[in-house]
Protein backbone atom coordinates (compact mmCIF):
# COMPACT_ATOMS: atom_id res chain seq x y z
CA UNK A 1 0.00 0.00 0.00
CA UNK A 2 2.16 2.52 -1.32
CA UNK A 3 1.97 5.94 -3.10
CA UNK A 4 2.49 5.99 -6.73
CA UNK A 5 1.04 8.08 -9.81
CA UNK A 6 -1.08 5.28 -11.90
CA UNK A 7 0.25 5.70 -15.81
CA UNK A 8 -3.05 4.06 -17.02
CA UNK A 9 -6.39 1.94 -16.22
CA UNK A 10 -7.19 -0.87 -18.16
CA UNK A 11 -10.71 -1.26 -19.76
CA UNK A 12 -12.13 -4.07 -18.12
CA UNK A 13 -12.09 -7.68 -20.24
CA UNK A 14 -13.60 -9.97 -17.97
CA UNK A 15 -16.16 -8.20 -16.44
CA UNK A 16 -19.54 -8.99 -16.07
CA UNK A 17 -22.13 -6.51 -13.67
CA UNK A 18 -25.48 -6.45 -13.35
CA UNK A 19 -27.72 -4.11 -11.21
CA UNK A 20 -28.87 -6.89 -8.47
CA UNK A 21 -25.71 -6.56 -6.27
CA UNK A 22 -26.06 -7.91 -2.71
CA UNK A 23 -26.81 -4.72 -0.63
CA UNK A 24 -24.95 -5.67 2.73
CA UNK A 25 -26.12 -4.92 5.63
CA UNK A 26 -24.20 -4.35 9.40
CA UNK A 27 -20.63 -3.72 8.18
CA UNK A 28 -19.14 -0.53 9.59
CA UNK A 29 -15.67 -1.34 8.04
CA UNK A 30 -14.11 -3.66 5.52
CA UNK A 31 -9.95 -2.18 4.18
CA UNK A 32 -8.13 -5.13 2.65
CA UNK A 33 -10.35 -8.09 3.38
CA UNK A 34 -9.44 -11.83 3.92
CA UNK A 35 -11.20 -14.21 1.64
CA UNK A 36 -14.41 -15.04 3.56
CA UNK A 37 -14.47 -18.05 5.81
CA UNK A 38 -17.09 -20.54 7.27
CA UNK A 39 -17.06 -22.30 10.73
CA UNK A 40 -20.55 -24.48 10.77
CA UNK A 41 -22.78 -22.16 9.72
CA UNK A 42 -21.17 -19.10 9.93
CA UNK A 43 -19.58 -16.80 7.79
CA UNK A 44 -16.35 -14.32 8.75
CA UNK A 45 -14.76 -11.04 7.41
CA UNK A 46 -11.71 -10.32 8.57
CA UNK A 47 -10.14 -7.09 7.59
CA UNK A 48 -7.71 -4.46 8.03
CA UNK A 49 -8.04 -2.57 11.97
CA UNK A 50 -6.79 -2.29 15.64
CA UNK A 51 -6.56 -5.94 16.85
CA UNK A 52 -7.78 -7.63 13.82
CA UNK A 53 -11.34 -6.75 13.12
CA UNK A 54 -14.15 -8.78 11.66
CA UNK A 55 -17.93 -9.62 11.52
CA UNK A 56 -19.90 -12.53 11.34
CA UNK A 57 -23.02 -13.67 8.73
CA UNK A 58 -25.44 -16.23 8.22
CA UNK A 59 -26.06 -15.13 4.82
CA UNK A 60 -24.02 -13.33 3.37
CA UNK A 61 -26.17 -10.42 3.23
CA UNK A 62 -26.26 -9.50 7.11
CA UNK A 63 -23.88 -9.09 8.97
CA UNK A 64 -22.81 -8.33 12.61
CA UNK A 65 -19.72 -7.00 14.30
CA UNK A 66 -17.69 -9.61 16.32
CA UNK A 67 -17.60 -9.32 20.15
CA UNK A 68 -14.14 -8.57 20.47
CA UNK A 69 -10.73 -8.08 18.13
CA UNK A 70 -8.39 -11.07 17.24
CA UNK A 71 -5.97 -9.25 19.51
CA UNK A 72 -7.28 -6.78 22.60
CA UNK A 73 -7.15 -3.22 21.56
CA UNK A 74 -3.83 -1.29 21.70
CA UNK A 75 -2.08 -4.84 22.82
CA UNK A 76 0.18 -6.94 19.79
CA UNK A 77 2.85 -10.07 20.16
CA UNK A 78 6.22 -8.54 21.90
CA UNK A 79 8.06 -9.89 18.83
CA UNK A 80 6.86 -7.38 16.60
CA UNK A 81 8.63 -4.47 18.51
CA UNK A 82 11.59 -5.24 16.86
CA UNK A 83 10.48 -6.65 13.85
CA UNK A 84 8.87 -3.41 12.79
CA UNK A 85 9.48 -0.78 15.91
CA UNK A 86 6.68 1.81 14.48
CA UNK A 87 3.72 -0.54 14.39
CA UNK A 88 1.12 1.31 15.96
CA UNK A 89 -1.50 -1.40 16.04
CA UNK A 90 -3.38 -1.69 13.13
CA UNK A 91 -3.26 -4.79 11.59
CA UNK A 92 -3.15 -5.15 7.85
CA UNK A 93 -4.65 -7.17 5.29
CA UNK A 94 -5.34 -10.66 6.65
CA UNK A 95 -6.11 -13.93 5.06
CA UNK A 96 -7.07 -17.23 6.89
CA UNK A 97 -7.00 -20.82 6.28
CA UNK A 98 -8.19 -24.14 8.08
CA UNK A 99 -5.46 -27.00 8.41
CA UNK A 100 -4.71 -29.69 10.75
CA UNK A 101 -7.77 -28.40 13.10
CA UNK A 102 -6.89 -24.49 13.75
CA UNK A 103 -8.08 -21.87 11.86
CA UNK A 104 -4.17 -20.12 10.72
CA UNK A 105 -4.96 -15.88 10.66
CA UNK A 106 -2.26 -14.47 8.70
CA UNK A 107 -1.80 -10.70 9.63
CA UNK A 108 0.87 -7.91 8.08
CA UNK A 109 2.73 -5.44 10.09
CA UNK A 110 3.95 -2.69 8.77
CA UNK A 111 4.11 1.49 8.84
CA UNK A 112 2.56 3.20 5.38
CA UNK A 113 5.34 3.65 2.41
CA UNK A 114 7.85 1.35 4.29
CA UNK A 115 9.04 -2.42 3.24
CA UNK A 116 10.18 -3.08 6.87
CA UNK A 117 7.36 -5.14 7.69
CA UNK A 118 6.21 -8.69 8.59
CA UNK A 119 3.79 -11.49 8.39
CA UNK A 120 2.80 -12.69 11.29
CA UNK A 121 0.09 -16.04 11.91
CA UNK A 122 -2.07 -16.83 15.02
CA UNK A 123 -4.63 -19.79 14.97
CA UNK A 124 -7.56 -20.74 17.22
CA UNK A 125 -9.23 -24.42 16.96
CA UNK A 126 -12.49 -22.77 16.58
CA UNK A 127 -13.70 -18.99 14.99
CA UNK A 128 -17.10 -19.58 16.54
CA UNK A 129 -15.24 -20.47 19.85
CA UNK A 130 -12.27 -18.35 19.35
CA UNK A 131 -9.09 -19.27 21.93
CA UNK A 132 -6.34 -17.12 19.70
CA UNK A 133 -2.64 -18.54 20.52
CA UNK A 134 0.06 -16.50 18.53
CA UNK A 135 2.38 -18.60 16.78
CA UNK A 136 4.73 -15.55 15.86
CA UNK A 137 6.50 -14.39 13.09
CA UNK A 138 6.32 -16.46 9.41
CA UNK A 139 8.86 -13.91 7.52
CA UNK A 140 9.72 -10.15 7.11
CA UNK A 141 11.53 -7.21 5.21
CA UNK A 142 14.22 -5.21 6.25
CA UNK A 143 13.62 -1.74 4.63
CA UNK A 144 15.20 -2.58 1.34
CA UNK A 145 13.95 -0.83 -1.42
CA UNK A 146 13.88 -3.93 -3.93
CA UNK A 147 13.07 -6.73 -1.20
CA UNK A 148 9.51 -8.77 -1.31
CA UNK A 149 7.98 -6.53 0.77
CA UNK A 150 6.20 -8.78 3.66
CA UNK A 151 2.24 -8.00 3.66
CA UNK A 152 -0.39 -8.86 2.25
CA UNK A 153 -1.01 -12.56 2.94
CA UNK A 154 -2.58 -14.79 0.98
CA UNK A 155 -2.99 -18.91 1.10
CA UNK A 156 -3.27 -21.11 -1.44
CA UNK A 157 -4.33 -24.85 -0.83
CA UNK A 158 -3.08 -26.68 -4.00
CA UNK A 159 -5.12 -30.60 -5.68
CA UNK A 160 -2.34 -32.28 -4.11
CA UNK A 161 -2.82 -30.86 -0.35
CA UNK A 162 0.54 -28.72 -0.80
CA UNK A 163 -0.20 -24.75 0.80
CA UNK A 164 1.47 -21.76 0.01
CA UNK A 165 1.30 -17.88 0.94
CA UNK A 166 1.98 -15.68 -2.26
CA UNK A 167 2.34 -11.67 -0.54
CA UNK A 168 3.75 -8.89 -1.37
CA UNK A 169 3.68 -5.31 -2.17
CA UNK A 170 5.77 -2.82 -4.65
CA UNK A 171 9.39 -3.18 -3.93
CA UNK A 172 10.44 -6.65 -4.69
CA UNK A 173 7.23 -7.51 -6.51
CA UNK A 174 5.15 -10.49 -5.59
CA UNK A 175 6.39 -13.76 -3.86
CA UNK A 176 5.69 -17.30 -3.03
CA UNK A 177 6.43 -19.61 -0.58
CA UNK A 178 5.26 -22.91 0.62
CA UNK A 179 3.52 -23.64 4.32
CA UNK A 180 3.92 -26.41 6.50
CA UNK A 181 0.34 -27.48 7.43
CA UNK A 182 1.79 -28.40 10.97
CA UNK A 183 3.14 -25.39 12.14
CA UNK A 184 1.64 -22.87 9.69
CA UNK A 185 5.27 -21.51 9.29
CA UNK A 186 7.61 -21.59 5.56
CA UNK A 187 9.40 -24.64 3.82
CA UNK A 188 12.28 -23.79 1.78
CA UNK A 189 12.73 -20.48 0.08
CA UNK A 190 10.70 -17.66 -1.53
CA UNK A 191 9.99 -17.56 -5.24
CA UNK A 192 9.55 -14.37 -7.00
CA UNK A 193 6.15 -14.73 -9.28
CA UNK A 194 6.00 -10.92 -10.49
CA UNK A 195 6.78 -7.99 -10.47
CA UNK A 196 9.71 -5.48 -8.94
CA UNK A 197 11.27 -2.02 -9.41
CA UNK A 198 9.08 -0.61 -7.29
CA UNK A 199 5.80 -1.13 -9.48
CA UNK A 200 2.21 -0.48 -8.60
CA UNK A 201 1.76 -4.00 -7.85
CA UNK A 202 0.60 -6.02 -4.61
CA UNK A 203 -2.59 -7.83 -2.80
CA UNK A 204 -1.99 -11.20 -4.57
CA UNK A 205 -4.31 -13.92 -4.65
CA UNK A 206 -4.12 -17.35 -6.13
CA UNK A 207 -6.56 -19.91 -7.43
CA UNK A 208 -6.92 -22.68 -9.41
CA UNK A 209 -9.45 -23.98 -12.34
CA UNK A 210 -9.11 -26.80 -14.38
CA UNK A 211 -5.24 -26.66 -15.94
CA UNK A 212 -4.61 -23.18 -14.94
CA UNK A 213 -3.35 -20.98 -11.98
CA UNK A 214 -4.69 -17.68 -11.97
CA UNK A 215 -3.05 -14.94 -9.90
CA UNK A 216 -5.01 -11.78 -9.26
CA UNK A 217 -2.88 -8.50 -8.57
CA UNK A 218 -4.15 -4.79 -7.45
CA UNK A 219 -2.25 -1.91 -9.71
CA UNK A 220 -2.61 1.69 -8.30
CA UNK A 221 -2.63 3.13 -5.56
CA UNK A 222 -4.59 2.20 -2.78
CA UNK A 223 -6.16 4.28 0.63
CA UNK A 224 -7.37 7.83 -0.87
CA UNK A 225 -10.77 7.04 -0.85
CA UNK A 226 -12.57 8.10 -3.79
CA UNK A 227 -9.73 9.13 -5.36
CA UNK A 228 -7.86 5.97 -5.11
CA UNK A 229 -6.25 4.14 -8.22
CA UNK A 230 -6.94 0.50 -7.42
CA UNK A 231 -8.03 -1.46 -9.66
CA UNK A 232 -7.22 -5.19 -10.29
CA UNK A 233 -5.46 -7.23 -12.96
CA UNK A 234 -5.25 -11.32 -13.39
CA UNK A 235 -3.00 -13.54 -15.30
CA UNK A 236 -2.87 -17.10 -15.56
CA UNK A 237 0.15 -20.08 -15.24
CA UNK A 238 0.41 -24.13 -15.10
CA UNK A 239 2.19 -23.99 -12.35
CA UNK A 240 1.83 -22.69 -9.45
CA UNK A 241 4.73 -20.90 -9.21
CA UNK A 242 4.80 -18.64 -13.06
CA UNK A 243 5.36 -17.60 -15.11
CA UNK A 244 2.12 -15.56 -15.00
CA UNK A 245 0.83 -14.19 -18.48
CA UNK A 246 -2.25 -12.59 -20.43
CA UNK A 247 -3.12 -9.98 -18.01
CA UNK A 248 -6.34 -8.23 -18.29
CA UNK A 249 -8.35 -5.98 -15.92
CA UNK A 250 -11.13 -8.10 -14.17
CA UNK A 251 -12.19 -5.16 -11.64
CA UNK A 252 -11.81 -1.41 -13.39
CA UNK A 253 -11.21 1.53 -11.01
CA UNK A 254 -14.78 2.61 -10.94
CA UNK A 255 -17.96 0.94 -12.09
CA UNK A 256 -21.07 2.85 -10.82
CA UNK A 257 -20.52 3.28 -6.89
CA UNK A 258 -17.56 1.21 -6.67
CA UNK A 259 -14.56 3.03 -6.56
CA UNK A 260 -11.13 1.21 -5.90
CA UNK A 261 -11.58 -2.12 -5.05
CA UNK A 262 -9.08 -4.02 -3.52
CA UNK A 263 -7.77 -7.55 -2.64
CA UNK A 264 -9.75 -10.51 -3.97
CA UNK A 265 -9.94 -13.72 -2.18
CA UNK A 266 -12.44 -16.02 -2.44
CA UNK A 267 -14.26 -18.54 -0.83
CA UNK A 268 -15.54 -22.10 -2.66
CA UNK A 269 -18.45 -23.74 -1.12
CA UNK A 270 -19.93 -26.65 -3.48
CA UNK A 271 -20.14 -25.25 -6.62
CA UNK A 272 -20.82 -21.42 -5.36
CA UNK A 273 -17.38 -19.41 -5.71
CA UNK A 274 -17.82 -16.00 -3.48
CA UNK A 275 -15.23 -13.40 -3.93
CA UNK A 276 -14.52 -10.70 -1.25
CA UNK A 277 -12.88 -7.36 -2.06
CA UNK A 278 -13.08 -3.64 -0.77
CA UNK A 279 -14.34 -0.71 -2.22
CA UNK A 280 -15.14 2.96 -1.58
CA UNK A 281 -18.65 4.11 -1.72
CA UNK A 282 -19.52 7.13 -4.03
CA UNK A 283 -22.49 7.31 -2.43
CA UNK A 284 -21.47 7.23 1.50
CA UNK A 285 -18.49 9.66 1.02
CA UNK A 286 -15.84 7.54 -0.19
CA UNK A 287 -16.28 4.56 3.10
CA UNK A 288 -14.72 1.60 2.42
CA UNK A 289 -17.28 -1.50 2.23
CA UNK A 290 -17.22 -4.81 1.58
CA UNK A 291 -18.23 -6.11 -1.89
CA UNK A 292 -19.36 -10.00 -2.38
CA UNK A 293 -19.43 -11.10 -5.88
CA UNK A 294 -19.54 -14.37 -8.05
CA UNK A 295 -16.77 -16.53 -10.03
CA UNK A 296 -17.51 -18.21 -12.89
CA UNK A 297 -15.39 -19.56 -15.95
CA UNK A 298 -15.37 -18.49 -19.46
CA UNK A 299 -12.88 -19.36 -22.30
CA UNK A 300 -10.44 -20.12 -19.11
CA UNK A 301 -10.45 -17.25 -17.62
CA UNK A 302 -12.30 -15.89 -14.55
CA UNK A 303 -15.74 -13.80 -14.84
CA UNK A 304 -16.98 -11.83 -12.04
CA UNK A 305 -20.67 -10.41 -11.13
CA UNK A 306 -22.41 -8.88 -8.79
CA UNK A 307 -25.77 -10.20 -10.13
CA UNK A 308 -26.30 -13.69 -8.21
CA UNK A 309 -28.21 -15.03 -5.27
CA UNK A 310 -26.05 -16.73 -2.77
CA UNK A 311 -26.69 -20.37 -2.57
CA UNK A 312 -28.11 -20.22 -6.15
CA UNK A 313 -24.69 -21.08 -7.86
CA UNK A 314 -24.30 -22.26 -11.09
CA UNK A 315 -24.02 -26.39 -12.25
CA UNK A 316 -21.08 -27.77 -12.20
CA UNK A 317 -19.53 -30.90 -13.94
CA UNK A 318 -21.12 -34.30 -12.59
CA UNK A 319 -19.31 -36.71 -10.58
CA UNK A 320 -16.73 -39.65 -12.13
CA UNK A 321 -17.79 -41.72 -14.42
CA UNK A 322 -18.68 -45.54 -13.61
CA UNK A 323 -15.71 -47.42 -12.66
CA UNK A 324 -12.45 -48.50 -10.03
CA UNK A 325 -10.81 -45.61 -8.19
CA UNK A 326 -8.87 -44.87 -4.92
CA UNK A 327 -10.88 -42.81 -3.18
CA UNK A 328 -8.05 -39.87 -0.86
CA UNK A 329 -9.04 -37.54 2.16
CA UNK A 330 -8.29 -34.14 1.04
CA UNK A 331 -6.98 -33.50 4.27
CA UNK A 332 -4.22 -36.25 4.42
CA UNK A 333 -4.32 -37.66 1.12
CA UNK A 334 -4.56 -41.02 2.10
CA UNK A 335 -7.22 -43.57 0.48
CA UNK A 336 -10.17 -44.87 1.54
CA UNK A 337 -9.44 -48.35 2.79
CA UNK A 338 -10.83 -51.64 3.74
CA UNK A 339 -8.78 -52.65 7.64
CA UNK A 340 -6.19 -55.15 6.96
CA UNK A 341 -7.68 -56.06 3.67
CA UNK A 342 -10.28 -57.82 5.19
CA UNK A 343 -12.82 -59.71 3.48
CA UNK A 344 -15.32 -59.89 6.75
CA UNK A 345 -18.72 -58.48 6.78
CA UNK A 346 -18.14 -55.86 8.77
CA UNK A 347 -15.00 -55.36 8.50
CA UNK A 348 -14.22 -51.28 9.16
CA UNK A 349 -13.27 -48.77 7.14
CA UNK A 350 -9.78 -46.39 7.73
CA UNK A 351 -7.61 -44.22 5.66
CA UNK A 352 -4.22 -45.33 4.99
CA UNK A 353 -1.20 -44.22 2.32
CA UNK A 354 -1.94 -45.96 -0.88
CA UNK A 355 0.02 -49.32 -1.65
CA UNK A 356 -1.46 -50.80 -4.57
CA UNK A 357 -3.77 -52.99 -2.59
CA UNK A 358 -7.05 -54.05 -4.00
CA UNK A 359 -8.63 -53.43 -0.51
CA UNK A 360 -7.37 -49.48 -1.49
CA UNK A 361 -9.70 -49.64 -4.40
CA UNK A 362 -13.57 -49.13 -5.05
CA UNK A 363 -15.90 -49.47 -7.46
CA UNK A 364 -18.07 -46.79 -8.25
CA UNK A 365 -21.37 -47.70 -10.61
CA UNK A 366 -24.52 -45.28 -10.68
CA UNK A 367 -27.86 -46.72 -9.30
CA UNK A 368 -29.44 -44.47 -12.25
CA UNK A 369 -31.61 -42.34 -8.96
CA UNK A 370 -28.72 -40.11 -8.03
CA UNK A 371 -26.83 -41.87 -6.01
CA UNK A 372 -23.68 -44.54 -6.12
CA UNK A 373 -22.71 -47.40 -4.64
CA UNK A 374 -19.21 -47.93 -3.85
CA UNK A 375 -18.06 -51.89 -3.61
CA UNK A 376 -14.31 -52.62 -2.71
CA UNK A 377 -11.94 -53.87 -5.45
CA UNK A 378 -10.98 -56.67 -3.00
CA UNK A 379 -14.16 -57.99 -0.83
CA UNK A 380 -16.67 -56.64 -3.53
CA UNK A 381 -18.74 -56.08 -0.31
CA UNK A 382 -20.31 -52.75 -0.50
CA UNK A 383 -19.51 -49.14 1.66
CA UNK A 384 -21.98 -49.54 4.86
CA UNK A 385 -23.65 -47.68 6.90
CA UNK A 386 -22.79 -49.66 9.90
CA UNK A 387 -26.41 -50.90 12.00
CA UNK A 388 -28.13 -48.59 9.34
CA UNK A 389 -28.01 -45.83 11.53
CA UNK A 390 -28.81 -42.25 11.65
CA UNK A 391 -26.78 -41.26 13.64
CA UNK A 392 -23.83 -38.37 13.02
CA UNK A 393 -20.56 -40.60 14.61
CA UNK A 394 -21.88 -43.86 12.83
CA UNK A 395 -19.22 -46.31 11.75
CA UNK A 396 -18.71 -47.02 8.55
CA UNK A 397 -17.73 -50.43 7.39
CA UNK A 398 -18.74 -52.76 4.65
CA UNK A 399 -21.11 -55.76 3.89
CA UNK A 400 -22.70 -57.66 1.59
CA UNK A 401 -24.06 -55.17 -0.92
CA UNK A 402 -28.13 -55.59 -0.57
CA UNK A 403 -28.84 -52.18 -1.80
CA UNK A 404 -30.49 -50.26 1.05
CA UNK A 405 -29.83 -46.46 1.58
CA UNK A 406 -27.25 -47.05 3.58
CA UNK A 407 -25.29 -48.34 0.75
CA UNK A 408 -26.69 -45.73 -1.65
CA UNK A 409 -24.40 -42.84 -2.04
CA UNK A 410 -24.42 -39.11 -3.67
CA UNK A 411 -21.15 -37.43 -5.00
CA UNK A 412 -21.39 -33.18 -3.95
CA UNK A 413 -18.50 -31.94 -5.65
CA UNK A 414 -16.90 -29.12 -3.50
CA UNK A 415 -14.46 -27.44 -6.09
CA UNK A 416 -10.40 -28.48 -7.11
CA UNK A 417 -12.09 -32.26 -8.15
CA UNK A 418 -12.99 -33.25 -4.48
CA UNK A 419 -16.65 -34.47 -3.54
CA UNK A 420 -18.47 -34.91 -1.00
CA UNK A 421 -20.14 -38.30 -0.29
CA UNK A 422 -23.21 -38.12 1.06
CA UNK A 423 -25.09 -40.98 2.65
CA UNK A 424 -28.65 -41.37 1.21
CA UNK A 425 -29.58 -42.77 4.41
CA UNK A 426 -28.66 -40.47 7.49
CA UNK A 427 -27.54 -37.39 4.49
CA UNK A 428 -24.36 -36.80 6.95
CA UNK A 429 -21.21 -37.21 5.03
CA UNK A 430 -18.14 -39.52 5.15
CA UNK A 431 -15.54 -38.16 7.37
CA UNK A 432 -12.46 -39.08 8.98
CA UNK A 433 -12.37 -39.00 12.33
CA UNK A 434 -10.55 -35.96 14.47
CA UNK A 435 -9.56 -34.60 11.30
CA UNK A 436 -6.96 -37.23 11.73
CA UNK A 437 -3.92 -37.63 9.34
CA UNK A 438 -3.03 -40.79 11.13
CA UNK A 439 -2.82 -44.01 9.10
CA UNK A 440 -5.71 -46.32 10.32
CA UNK A 441 -7.77 -43.55 11.37
CA UNK A 442 -11.23 -44.42 11.51
CA UNK A 443 -14.14 -43.56 8.93
CA UNK A 444 -17.47 -42.46 10.37
CA UNK A 445 -20.24 -40.41 9.22
CA UNK A 446 -20.52 -36.75 10.52
CA UNK A 447 -22.57 -33.71 10.02
CA UNK A 448 -20.86 -31.39 6.90
CA UNK A 449 -18.76 -29.17 8.53
CA UNK A 450 -16.74 -27.06 4.95
CA UNK A 451 -13.47 -28.94 6.37
CA UNK A 452 -11.32 -30.75 3.92
CA UNK A 453 -11.28 -34.37 6.32
CA UNK A 454 -14.57 -34.79 4.72
CA UNK A 455 -13.60 -34.15 0.63
CA UNK A 456 -12.25 -36.97 -1.68
CA UNK A 457 -11.22 -37.18 -4.93
CA UNK A 458 -11.49 -39.71 -7.20
CA UNK A 459 -8.27 -40.90 -8.62
CA UNK A 460 -7.95 -43.90 -11.06
CA UNK A 461 -5.58 -46.54 -10.19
Amino acid sequence: MMLRTLIRVLLPLCLSFQAMALELTGLDNSHDPAALVKDGSTYYHFTTGDGIWYSTSQDLVQWTPGPQTVFPLNSWPSWIDSAVPDFDGEFWAPDVIYMNGYYYLYYSVSTFGSSRSAIGVVRTPSLNNPNWQDQGMVISSNGGIDEINAIDPALFRNDDGRVYMSYGSWHGGIGIIEINPSTGKTIGSVTHLYGGGHQSIEAPYITKNGNYYYLFVNRGVCCDGLNSTYYIEVGRSTSVTGPYSGWRTILPNHDGKYHGPGHIGLLQEGSCSYVSTHYYDATDGGAAKLDILSLTYSSDWPVLSRDFTPGNCPSVAGPPTDGTYIIEARHSGKALAVANNSSDNGANVEQGSYAGSAGQRWRLSDLGNGYYSLINDRSAKSLDVWEVSMDAGANIAQWDYWGGEGQQWQLERVGAGYFLIRSRLSGHVLDVSARSQSEGANILQWSETDRSNQEWYFRKP
